[in-house]
């Protein structure tokens, strides 16, 4: 009886587990350059989808924009549109798992100084470039 109950602990365990950090958030800043008047202004940082979408929304300094995916990789032949995001309300992008991308927002910056824009997406890994 014992080894039964620890077997259906560890199976517990196990299954607990696995749920782990699956819904992780992640925080990806965007610099734009001072005196940036471009369409869009790209992360440094690239992601890669987990699963089959990709969940964006306005973080800190970000308001009303347009945000994109562009491919890392040039032979990927995805094309995907700029979509409309605020906050409070986050964009999907239906992705391939294993494609990197880097985010785009249309942001520009008048100013002297460099600005950081931030974005929070879940349902990818990141890595620097």
């Amino acid at each position: 009886m014992k080894k039964l109950i620890s077997f259906v602990l560890a199976l517990a365990c196990i299954l607990a587990m696995t749920g782990c950090g699956k819904n992780e958030s992640y925080k990806v800043s965007i610099t734009v350059p001072a005196g940036s008047m471009e369409g869009f202004v790209y992360s440094d940082e690239e992601i890669s989808a987990t699963g089959k979408k990709i969940t964006i929304s306005c973080g800190e300094g970000l308001g009303d924009t347009e945000v994109i995916l562009s491919p890392v990789n040039e032979n990927v032949e995805t094309e995907y549109v700029a979509t409309y995001l605020t906050p409070g309300m986050p964009v999907e992008f239906e992705t391939v798992k294993g494609e990197w991308f880097k985010i785009g927002v249309s942001v520009q910056n008048n100013t002297d100084t460099d600005k950081t824009v931030y974005v929070e997406v879940e349902g990818v890994e990141v890595r620097i470039e």
